[in-house]
């Protein structure tokens, strides 16, 4: 007859001590996973995602300007690398006058910073007004002199300006005509009468002159031609020549008053 098996009698049960392991592993992760949320609201975390936003949208905006970039070199065709060569230098000229602006912004806050001292006159060394209104009165004075002295040679210089006969003959009566630089005088009526040059065509007075020349057997038209009238002179000649008028010219030196005292004696 076969032997019943024995029964041990020191069986020991594992149950409680997994429990506790899988009790401290739980614990453990939950402390694990609630450091790492709390991490994730840090600073450090917070800046290390804007930045990753920042270099995201840095990304696309390259990659928008990469496009734009070849959209535009399809469009200019062989132009595109002159046109970013020009747009290079024109960065460049703009760099360098920003920084010309920063420089002078900061030498105008420094200037600014500089405190201007007046420095204070000796009260002895001060004019008094009694002695400026001298001064002035003294200065006045001699302005009168000068300004007399200046007139006294104006009509001096003005009086050597003297007309000589020559170059016209003596069978004819002389109509004198002054050319100045843009205008005619006519010495032919008292006071003698300035008319623009323009105008010279039109003025009845001009053109009567004229007529009576046209119309007469002794009387001949004279230029008085001075240095910078040389274009007034051709216009008022080609008049005469144009209407077969007698016409002659002498040159005047200087820029003084007209004197025919000579031709008054003939």
């Amino acid at each position: 007859m076969a032997r019943r098996p024995r029964e041990p009698d020191d069986d020991v049960s594992l149950f409680p001590f997994l429990s506790i392991i899988a009790c401290v592993i739980g614990v453990l992760t939950m402390m694990i996973s609630t450091l790492s949320l709390a991490q994730m609201d840090t600073p450090d975390v917070a800046l290390i995602e804007a930045h990753e936003e920042v270099a995201k949208d840095v990304s696309e905006a390259e990659a928008d300007v990469a496009r734009l970039r070849a959209i535009l070199d399809e469009k200019l065709g062989p132009d595109a690398a002159t046109v970013r060569k020009e747009l290079a230098g024109r960065e460049k000229e703009l760099a360098q006058l920003a920084a010309e602006l920063s420089r002078i912004e900061k030498e105008l806050a420094e200037s600014k910073k500089v405190k201007v001292v007046i420095p204070q006159l000796d009260p002895a060394q001060r004019e008094s007004v009694a002695s400026m209104q001298g001064q002035l009165t003294s200065l006045t004075e001699e302005l009168a002199i000068l300004e007399k002295d200046l007139s006294e040679r104006k009509d001096a210089s003005e009086s050597k300006t003297t007309i000589l006969p020559g170059g016209t003959g003596i069978n004819f009566t002389p109509r004198f005509v002054e050319c100045a630089a843009d205008s005619i005088v006519m010495h032919t009526v008292n006071p003698p009468k300035r008319i623009r040059a323009a105008s010279m065509v039109n003025d009845k007075d001009y053109r009567a002159l004229l007529e009576r020349v046209a119309n007469s057997t002794n009387d001949s038209v004279v230029f008085l031609v001075r240095s910078d009238a040389l274009s007034t002179y051709r216009a008022a000649r080609q008049l005469c020549v144009d209407r077969e008028i007698r016409n002659g010219k002498l040159p005047v030196v200087g820029a003084g008053r007209i004197d025919l005292s000579q031709f008054a004696d003939k």
